[in-house]
């Protein structure tokens, strides 16, 4: 019958309306297009892999950062104990006087005792994420990229006392401040070369990040350029299939009304 293939034509409209709306609804709500893979699949592909573009360069920005700051507590660890150093060589001048008195001597070595237990200290207490930074054990694999490849090995040179050969020096005697001169030399050449080789870390774990930021922000704008819902044309659409559903349902309803007329004169025909 030509009426019961409207009614069911208008039930098909009336369903594909209602999907569409929900669709629409759904967009406006996450300001997202591609809400279902069907929205456009080949967008929906291409977007995912933006995404994961997006998420992969985000986290290793974060990755980096987490070792960028590791590095800054080592380099104010080490700092401390360069400043600590410097002191450490004016007594052991000082000690080389062959004109200073024992007693002086003693209150020198005394101090200087004192100097070395507060470089242990600063190692021990030198800590990220409860992780030891300066007592030799700090090795971190760093991303430079997303690929899993190019990584920055990061590792920082002992700076405990007995590292830097400050266990054994006696500064109560003349030959033995001048022998700690040299040593104390050698132990400020070490830490100021730890210093260089955090900075040079730290310039190239932020070049990476700012690499991989800009990685990011690309990949986000392309996302958003395919998969971001343009609101006011959604909007325009949601509310013209809302019309068009009001209006299909109204004329569903008038359809099936004649079917059941349309039927009920069959049966009553003689």
């Amino acid at each position: 019958m030509r009426i019961g293939n409207n009614y069911l034509n208008q039930t098909n409209r009336l369903s594909n309306l209602s999907n569409l709306l929900l669709q629409r609804s759904q967009q406006l709500a996450s300001g997202n297009r591609l809400v279902n893979a069907a929205v456009d699949p080949a967008g929906f592909t291409i977007a995912q892999r933006l995404n994961t573009q997006f998420r992969s360069a985000y986290q290793a920005v974060r990755d980096i950062y987490d070792g960028i700051g590791a590095l800054n507590v080592a380099d104010q660890g080490v700092s401390s104990i360069q400043d600590t150093l410097n002191r450490m060589k004016e007594l052991a001048t000082r000690a080389a006087n062959d004109t200073l008195p024992e007693e002086a001597r003693s209150a020198i070595q005394e101090e200087f005792n004192q100097l070395k237990q507060g470089i242990t200290d600063t190692v021990r207490e030198t800590q990220y994420n409860n992780q030891q930074l300066l007592n030799g054990e700090f090795n971190a694999e760093l991303p430079l990229d997303t690929t899993g490849k190019n990584n920055l090995n990061v590792e920082i040179q002992d700076m405990r006392p007995d590292a830097l050969n400050l266990e054994n020096i006696n500064l109560t005697t003349q030959e033995g401040a001048e022998n700690a001169l040299n040593t104390l030399e050698n132990a400020l050449d070490q830490v100021n070369g730890t210093r260089t080789q955090i900075g040079s870390y730290v310039n190239r774990l932020g070049k990476a990040a700012e690499n991989l930021l800009n990685t990011a922000e690309n990949a986000g704008t392309g996302e958003e350029r395919i998969a971001g819902a343009d609101m006011a044309r959604t909007m325009a659409e949601y509310m013209r299939n809302q019309n068009l559903r009001q209006m299909t349902s109204m004329l569903l309803g008038q359809t099936g009304q004649l079917n059941a007329a349309s039927v009920l004169n069959i049966l009553q025909s003689p």
